[in-house]
């Protein structure tokens, strides 16, 4: 093996040997190069690379600094770092296992073995894995239409009572792609049909088998709508146009208005326990939130959203009296 890679293996090694606790006397750098990568050399030739990645930018004290040996102090990310990005890794269901465990395993090899130890996902796993082993392709595809500016065409998969996914319809879905976004725990593609006013969303983990249409340009969007301001303005990505509403909530229901709908929601106390906020989102997204919180939130206006909620509860509180066992 050349000898000119030896700064890279002498990198490699103090990457995955030291660290802030560890370091490697020269001894035992010389060792696990002969050991680990079959080079042997001499003391003069690995302080010459050890010289050398302090040009590029590695934090490797001298030994006279250290005392101990010889350590690498700069890494790509940190541990903390490692460890955030492992747990939403872990968290994230839009992935099969397998590719969970690639991507934790990528992230792992820029720390020390010890500091990988350390950093194992804190949260609990899924509580379920997609199946859909395309998911990175998918993105890939997708990113690539919505750059090129080209329509894209795919299968759109849903489960059946096997469990077992399947196509939504036997033709293919076709589309005009505007951008992927995240929300609730998914990345949706953002499109619109051909001809189509409404902006469609689909979720990423459930699109297979897309084709770039490099011959069938992207319809502009309509005029006045952003795509930035549009999954801002919504609570889930429901298709439909954004409308102002009022809600009333309960005190202890202010932290889940802003941590959902942001800092530049209007509030005005009512100085007896509850607040009206005042929001520009999405209805049916909107409807479904307000459900969750039906206890301590009810939606003001607009009229007809609120009496929209109205009938959702009448009909759910008649089904849960028995007058309606089925569905």
């Amino acid at each position: 093996m050349s000898i000119n890679i030896l700064p890279f293996r002498v990198y490699q090694t103090l990457l995955e040997h030291s660290d802030g606790d560890h370091a490697l006397p020269m001894g035992e750098l010389l060792r696990l190069l002969r050991t680990e990568y079959g080079l042997r050399c001499d003391r003069r030739a690995v302080y010459a690379a050890l010289d050398k990645l302090r040009a590029v930018g590695c934090h490797i004290p001298e030994y006279q600094d250290d005392g101990e040996g010889y350590r690498l102090l700069s890494r790509p990310l940190e541990p903390s770092e490692v460890r955030l990005l492992s747990d939403a890794v872990s968290a994230f269901s839009g992935i099969s296992q397998r590719q969970c465990q690639r991507l934790l395993d990528k992230l792992g090899r820029g720390l020390s073995r010890w500091q990988r130890k350390q950093c194992r996902p804190l949260v609990i796993g899924a509580c379920w894995r997609g199946r859909n082993q395309e998911s990175f392709l998918s993105v890939e595809v997708l990113e690539e239409a919505v750059s090129r500016r080209c329509q894209v065409q795919f299968q759109y998969m849903e489960y059946g009572m096997d469990k077992q996914l399947r196509p939504r319809r036997d033709r293919p879905y076709q589309v005009s792609p505007y951008g992927l976004c995240f929300a609730n725990g998914y990345y949706y593609l953002l499109c619109r049909y051909q001809g189509g006013e409404d902006i469609s969303s689909y979720r990423v983990d459930r699109i297979q088998a897309p084709v770039l249409l490099e011959d069938q340009p992207v319809e502009p969007l309509p005029p006045g709508l952003d795509i930035t301001r549009y999954v801002r303005e919504r609570v889930y990505p429901f298709p439909g146009e954004a409308v102002r509403v009022v809600l009333r909530c309960e005190s202890g229901l202010l932290s889940d208005v802003l941590d959902r709908f942001g800092m530049e929601t209007q509030l005005h106390d009512n100085g007896d326990g509850t607040f009206d906020a005042v929001i520009v989102t999405g209805a049916a997204g909107l409807k479904f939130w307000a459900l969750q919180y039906v206890e301590v939130c009810q939606v003001v206006q607009p009229d007809w959203l609120r009496q929209e909620i109205c009938d959702t509860l009448e009909t759910g509180w008649r089904r849960y009296q028995g007058k309606e066992q089925h569905i």
